[in-house]
This record gives structure tokens, C-alpha cells and sequence, in this order.
């Protein structure tokens, strides 16, 4: 079995928003981005009244979301990052409503899992894009302007999941020549349309 840094890497290097990433990434590099989305999530989430309730963070096994979930949570993410590179601001917004809104339509989702999804999506975009490195030795700054994330901000839980030892080097961010914009335009509008179309019945929900 590769090691999760490399298959992150080799996975950001060569992801494209329209492959859909054949076969997934495997079951440790998802709780890997997983565990470190969970650092991510706020202590205190703001009420509709505008007050704000503390988040209890004390149990991380309650946020966690199955790893296919999670899987296109994470392809979503890639969108936003092409979409990023790709100076294509409303598309990579676009996308990131489109993903939240469908989950959120499901009505299968704790509070705490959907906070789990927004932080996923969220680490997962910076991570492709190239905005975060995370590594093992969390006094080392990035070189790079890049965002680090220490694994000791990490719930331990995910660590013996497949995130321990592991040390995740941002990937550059992606180039867009015109061709690959076009692209990233054409994946993300027909994630957006699959959404907004009322689906046949019985038919499994856009990736």
C-alpha cells in the first residue's frame, strides 16, 4: 500500500474536475483529509438570531461522515480548487452552494456532520489548490506563505485511522491554460444543472 502522502500528492497533481477521480481515493487518505477538516471546525456555530452556541468538539467520532460521503465532498472540493486556479470565482461558488444544498436536502445529516461537510470541502479546496501543507513538526513554518496544519491540532482518533506518520506536502497550484478553464466551466455547469434538475426516480444522486 503507497503511503497517504504520496497517493495526495500524485491525486492533486493529476486531478481533474471532469476524470471524477476513477476509483477514489483510497479509505486512509480520506480520513486523513478528514481528521484534518475536523481542525478546522469552530468552537462556537452563530444561531439564526444571531447569538452564538458553543460546538462540543469532545467526541470527534460524532462528526465523522462515511467515507463515500466524504469521497464526494472531496471531488466537489477539487471543482473549487480548479474553479480557484482558474480565476473563476462564481463558478467555484456555484459549485460550493450546489454541494451543501444537496446535502443538506438529504435530511440525513446530524448538525455535527454538517459542520463536518463544510470543513471537509473547505480543507480539501485549500489543500488542491496548494493553500495548506500539513506536517508533522508543527514549529516548522511553511516556506512557501503556505497554511500549515499541525498534527497535534488533529483528533486523535483519526490518527490510528490511517493519518499517523503521515506528512502531507501542499501540491503546487493547479495550472489553467485555456483548455483546462473550459474544462473546469463545463464540469462545474453540468454539477450545477444534474442538481437542479428534478432526477428520475430511483437514480443515485450527482458525484
Amino acid at each position: 500500500m503507497r503511503p497517504v502522502a504520496e497517493e495526495l500528492g500524485q491525486r492533486a497533481a493529476a486531478a481533474a474536475p471532469e476524470g471524477q477521480q476513477k476509483g477514489g481515493l483510497s479509505d486512509s487518505a480520506v480520513r486523513v483529509l478528514m481528521t484534518y477538516a475536523f481542525s478546522l471546525i469552530p468552537e462556537e456555530k452563530p444561531d439564526p438570531d444571531g447569538k452564538s452556541h458553543k460546538v462540543d468538539k469532545s467526541d470527534p467520532k460524532l462528526f465523522l461522515i462515511p467515507d463515500e460521503d466524504a469521497r464526494r465532498v472531496i471531488r466537489a472540493a477539487t471543482r473549487t480548487a480548479y474553479a480557484e486556479a482558474c480565476e473563476l470565482p462564481d463558478l467555484a461558488r456555484a459549485n460550493y452552494q450546489t454541494l451543501i444544498k444537496s446535502e443538506e436536502a438529504k435530511k440525513v445529516w446530524s448538525e455535527q456532520q454538517l459542520l463536518m461537510i463544510y470543513a471537509l470541502h473547505m480543507f480539501s479546496a485549500s489543500y488542491f489548490s496548494g493553500g495548506i501543507k500539513i506536517n508533522e513538526t508543527p514549529d516548522e513554518a511553511p516556506a512557501d506563505g503556505a497554511t500549515t496544519v499541525p498534527k497535534d491540532d488533529a483528533p486523535a482518533q483519526g490518527a490510528d485511522q490511517g493519518a499517523g506518520g503521515a506528512e502531507i506536502v501542499a501540491p503546487k497550484r493547479p495550472q489553467c491554460p485555456p483548455e483546462q478553464k473550459q474544462k473546469v466551466m463545463n464540469s462545474i455547469n453540468a454539477y450545477v444543472q444534474a442538481a437542479q434538475a428534478p432526477p428520475p426516480p430511483g437514480s443515485p444522486p450527482p458525484p
